[in-house]
């Protein structure tokens, strides 16, 4: 996710029916018997079958599929240019591929490449979607997100595309956070409500840490999920609650800067954190200038944890997010894939 927010043209597609692409060994079948109708006719009597391919559900079946989506980019059999084996083995998350790239020729050259590396080893790279109409006509329609079929980017309305957990508008290429569900004011209401929005980039942290704050103090009382909330929590529940929905109302871009950082003739990653004796956090930006001397930045990531228990002293806290920092910069810079001047 954080490679997908470095460049223009923005890509994501899905490898069709990842697990049935791959085979069981024929001694493991046994362990994958399933009891079903003879001929999948309900009027006839229940028959014992096994799977012959890897199945949802099974725990095995994502790491299996991984390693066999890995090797079809990895072995001497067929010729692999390097751009399209470093999108296949570092872009993609079982079988959701993301990718930001320059220019548009860049992106419909790298999805065509990647599909017929894919196709030889019997796996078709399906549900293209694009935040340029010129990468979307260069695909069949059937190679489009099926929400997106026949439908014109410039003119259509268009929904809202998911990656990996965030909705992300293809129109404003804006990433979107969708309001969550009301849960009943309840010890399990709240345990639900903290799980929402999905945020993997902290562009809300310091609002979804207060929540995080609201359940401790109720997971000491220990009462039970179903019991409503006392009077003093609920209502610090419902007032933080009502600033949940205000965030329908973000949108935040995709890109980090209007100028491609991987053209940029510096970048500068900045990191700060603070803490106070209920939370600490760390944010970083990254800084690029052009060569026109222009300097823009944009927002990466940020992370927000509760302080620790017991309660330690203000100095030790900022130590602790200190640490954080610096666990955060060294995300960024294992995962941005730039060279990063200071």
């Amino acid at each position: 996710m954080i490679r997908f927010r470095r460049e223009a043209i923005a890509v994501t597609a899905d490898i069709e029916q990842m697990f049935y692409c791959f085979r069981v060994r024929e001694k493991d079948r046994d362990f994958l018997r399933f009891l079903w109708f003879e001929n999948n006719d309900l009027s006839k009597a229940i028959a014992d079958y096994r799977m012959n391919v890897h199945v949802f559900g099974n725990s095995p079946s994502p790491a299996v599929a991984i390693h066999g989506l890995h090797k079809s980019v990895q072995g001497n059999e067929f010729h692999v240019d390097p751009d399209v084996q470093h999108f296949v083995l570092h872009d993609f998350y079982v079988d959701d591929g993301l990718k930001s790239l320059p220019t548009v020729q860049a992106a419909i050259s790298l999805l065509k490449r990647t599909q017929d590396v894919l196709s030889k080893s019997n796996l078709r790279l399906h549900k293209i979607a694009a935040n340029n109409q010129e990468v979307m006509d260069a695909f069949p329609s059937s190679d489009h997100a099926s929400d997106l079929k026949d439908l014109d980017l410039d003119a259509d309305a268009l929904p809202l595309q998911r990656s990996l957990g965030l909705d992300w508008n293809l129109k404003t290429d804006c990433f979107l956070l969708m309001s969550p569900v009301r849960p009943s004011p309840t010890h399990g209401g709240c345990l639900v409500h903290n799980q929402q929005p999905h945020d993997p980039l902290g562009f809300v942290a310091p609002v979804i840490v207060q929540g995080k704050a609201i359940l401790r103090e109720l997971t000491v009382e220990k009462g039970d999920w179903d019991v409503p909330l006392p009077p003093a929590m609920e209502d610090a529940w419902t007032s933080w609650r009502a600033s949940l929905s205000e965030l329908a109302e973000l949108s935040i871009p995709r890109r980090y800067t209007e100028a491609s950082p991987s053209a940029a003739v510096r970048r500068e990653l900045c990191v700060f954190c603070d803490a106070s004796v209920k939370a600490i956090g760390a944010v970083c930006y990254l800084k690029v200038t052009d060569s026109n001397g222009t300097n823009q930045i944009g927002f990466v990531m940020g992370k927000a944890k509760l302080a620790p228990r017991p309660e330690h002293t203000v100095p030790r806290l900022e130590l602790c997010a200190a640490v954080l920092a610096v666990e955060l910069a060294d995300l960024v810079l294992a995962e941005l894939d730039l060279q990063i001047d200071a």
